[in-house]
């Protein structure tokens, strides 16, 4: 009687401390703290987007808002002053000029494209890839004319 007791309590206590690691171990990734952004990124924000609601990231360059518009993913990214730097979301092979994509053919016919993304910038239009050979990843990035550019704000 006594064994079995101590059994119960053994496991009802296990049980537990395992339930509660399982629920810490999904919900401490799945909660992200408040970010204080400043007044002037948030105006900036309201300014180009309106009302959209938004979550923040911090990054080296300033401050990122997510957000989504017409079943689209968009990172609008702002400065710490409040300066829009670009807006980007996934696209699909279909919305890149071919020109690009021939060009990418062209120079690395044995990668495949693995990701398409478009950026909007105060400076135009951006095209960006990730591709692969299967052991190399790389990432391009292309002004619309399909000249290579440098990406200055990638996260």
């Amino acid at each position: 009687m006594k064994g079995r007791l101590i059994k119960s309590i053994f496991f009802g206590v296990s049980g537990t401390s395992l339930l509660a690691f399982l629920l810490a171990c999904y919900y401490e990734p799945n909660q992200r703290a408040a970010i204080a952004v400043p007044q002037s990124v948030e105006a900036a924000f309201q300014a180009k987007y309106s009302d959209i609601p938004h979550t923040w990231q911090r990054h080296e360059y300033g401050y990122e808002a997510v957000f989504i518009q017409n079943n689209l993913k968009y990172e609008a990214e702002f400065s710490d002053t409040g300066e829009w730097l670009e807006t980007e979301y996934y696209a699909q092979e279909k919305d890149f000029p071919p020109f690009i994509l021939n060009r990418i053919k062209q120079e690395r016919p044995q990668f495949i494209i693995t990701k398409y993304e478009i950026e909007i910038t105060p400076k135009g239009i951006f095209y960006e890839v990730d591709i692969t050979d299967g052991e190399t990843e790389e990432e391009l990035y292309f002004d619309s004319q399909g000249n290579p550019q440098i990406d200055l704000y990638e996260d």
